[in-house]
């Protein structure tokens, strides 16, 4: 807003010292120019009435905006907290998301989900380790669309027990004429426990850590 027919230096001075330090102009601070406005106006040239009254417009519009920022300060603090409750009430619960993660527990077999777009005639899953490298090739045929589940049974090539941890996972997927299918990894598992350190919960599930956000499902066991 501009500030026109202050005369007086000490008016000048209490706007710039409203501004200084990079402080934040309140409704307050707005009320204090206007008033320093009208007790430093120019008798000769007295402020304009339509002036005046869009001043006057313009400090309750700035109230409004405060009183909306402040509610919706509030709004975000409860969705916070609401966002806490769904997190901790997910905990003993299986959820889905998409990705191409499996975590594998030592000695153990893992199931490995993916959603094929329409039937596949072949589909074949890529498991790799950590740096990279192919672990296993699994193979399956006849696939209706939808959700599918491959199980691993944990044995990498050459049939040895493979490491306990995380692995990733491509799929490929062909109809009948040799066509490619589009496909995407799943990851499916029970909710273990939520980290609630950062801006939004993280669901640990089987070593990984899950947006609350990315979740896709949920179900009771």
């Amino acid at each position: 807003m501009a500030i026109q027919n202050v005369g007086a230096t000490t008016a000048q001075g209490t706007a710039a010292q409203a501004f200084t330090g990079g402080k934040v102009v309140t409704q307050d601070d707005f009320l204090k120019l206007l008033i320093a406005q009208m007790q430093n106006q120019d008798p000769l040239k007295p402020m304009d009435n339509q002036e005046f009254a869009a001043q006057l417009a313009t400090f309750n519009s700035l109230g409004q905006l405060i009183d909306i920022n402040s509610k919706l300060g509030g709004m975000q603090s409860n969705q916070g907290a609401a966002n806490h409750l769904n997190a901790v009430s997910l905990i003993g619960k299986e959820i889905e998301t998409n990705g191409n993660t499996v975590s594998l527990g030592e000695g153990s077999a893992a199931a490995i989900p993916y959603q094929l777009s329409a039937n596949a005639a072949r589909v074949a899953v890529t498991i790799r380790n950590g740096a990279g490298e192919i672990v296993r090739q699994l193979a399956a045929a006849n696939q209706q669309a939808g959700e599918q589940t491959l199980v691993w049974d944990g044995k990498d090539s050459a049939g040895r027990s493979a490491p306990g941890g995380l692995y990733s996972f491509e799929i490929a997927a062909v109809d009948a004429n040799g066509k490619n299918i589009p496909s995407s990894g799943l990851v499916r598992g029970i909710v273990t426990g939520v980290n609630l350190e950062g801006s939004e919960p993280l669901l640990e599930v089987g070593g990984l850590s899950v947006p609350l956000s990315s979740v896709t499902k949920v179900r009771s066991l």
